[in-house]
């Protein structure tokens, strides 16, 4: 069975939606919105290359993508990777979201190795062709989509990809829900070819270099916690140190960990009430497993592990929220959350380690900048066939 596939994708009426908010926001009434027309689904099957152009702070990059249907399979299979535990929470909402749509309306976001840039040289000549959409959202980013429809060049495609591990790098929970979809539509029944069997997926080459990964900060609500009793806890595990009148200074707390040794974990924790930062060092002697704690050694020393299993189950004994803002961490310490913590991203290279080593980062450890917009849904109807 072909691991891509194309299909016909529900794209916006831009006569009738402003596409830049429509794009910027979740793509929400399916169904009502291909009966008002604001949806239309392409009359024949197609992939379609995405480019998103943004400034990386140091220059402006270009991130080329490829927006197909993917073959659905559970992660026991391997063809597809995790490196994130699921949350179910999130899990059966994505599944909810899906089943209510009829549709996905947001890829997975998936990694490929192309050393070689074979995938990148067949479709590097669509943009000589108008963009589909061409549109700038509010952060700045440039979104770009040409439709794939020729069947030769799917053809030559869809090969590329037959024995490819593809790594999930952001959407675990979304992943989970098009599966669980899948079994609710009795997709092992189907026909080989059935959409119900594929998901939507967008593809990018691991080594494109505007691939940027993005920390997760957090955020924990719990009056219970106390400052000094949190870091008299903490240098159990941690070397803690002051970053004097830095509580509501953002750039300080970046420069202090961007001056801690790289493979040193640390993170910036904020408290209600507190003026000052105070940044926590894992100590040198200090291994989770040396710990008791039931993690796989390959991943025991990454931030968002070392966070999770000694700072937030045994310091401070509760459970955070995350965001790729770190503005807003601060803004929610000040308006009255007991911690606020700023963390360093995990790199790619460790994304990949953790998947390729069967480990599995907590939940929320990951983000990519800029997100992807919301540019069609993939709508699934048992009795299409893609192929």
């Amino acid at each position: 069975m072909p691991q891509i596939a194309g299909f016909r994708g529900a794209l916006w009426d831009t006569s009738k939606v402003e596409l830049a908010k429509a794009v910027a926001a979740p793509l929400a009434a399916v169904k009502d919105r291909l009966a008002k027309g604001e949806l239309v689904r392409d009359p024949s099957r197609a992939m379609y290359r995405y480019d998103q152009v943004f400034d990386a702070g140091y220059r402006v990059l270009t991130r080329t993508t490829l927006l197909a249907a993917v073959r659905l399979s559970p992660w026991s299979e391997g063809t597809i990777r995790p490196h994130e535990e699921t949350n179910p929470t999130a899990r059966d909402a994505a599944t909810a979201m899906i089943s209510e749509a009829g549709a996905h309306t947001e890829p997975v976001f998936l990694g490929y190795r192309d050393a070689a840039r074979e995938i990148d040289r067949l479709i590097r000549n669509i943009d000589r062709d108008r963009p589909v959409f061409d549109v700038t959202t509010p952060d700045r980013t440039v979104h770009k989509l040409w439709r794939i429809s020729s069947a030769e060049l799917i053809g030559k495609l869809r090969p590329l990809f037959t024995q490819k591990k593809l790594h999930v790098l952001d959407g675990h929970a979304r992943y989970e829900g098009m599966l669980a979809y899948a079994r609710k539509l009795g997709a092992d029944d189907l026909p080989q070819y059935s959409s119900a069997k594929y998901g939507f997926a967008c593809l990018v080459n691991l080594e494109d270099p505007a691939i940027a990964v993005a920390p997760r900060h957090r955020v924990v609500r719990n009056d219970g916690i106390k400052r000094d009793t949190v870091l008299e806890a903490a240098k159990k595990y941690f070397i803690v140190d002051k970053i004097a009148g830095a509580a509501a200074d953002l750039a300080a707390q970046q420069q202090a960990l961007a001056e801690s040794v790289a493979h040193q974990p640390a993170f910036v924790a904020t408290f209600a009430n507190d003026a000052d930062a105070w940044k926590l060092t894992l100590k040198p002697d200090i291994s989770l497993v040396g710990e008791g704690v039931d993690v796989h050694r390959a991943i025991q020393r990454y931030e968002p592990v070392v966070f999770e299993h000694l700072f937030l189950r045994r310091v401070l004994q509760t459970v955070a929220t995350t965001t790729v803002d770190a503005a807003e961490v601060l803004a929610a310490v000040k308006g009255g959350a007991s911690v606020g913590v700023i963390m360093r991203p995990v790199s790619l290279d460790q994304l990949l380690h953790a998947d390729e080593e069967g480990a599995l980062l907590p939940f929320g450890s990951t983000a990519f900048h800029p997100p992807l917009a919301t540019m069609m849904a993939f709508v699934i109807d048992p009795d299409e066939d893609l192929i």
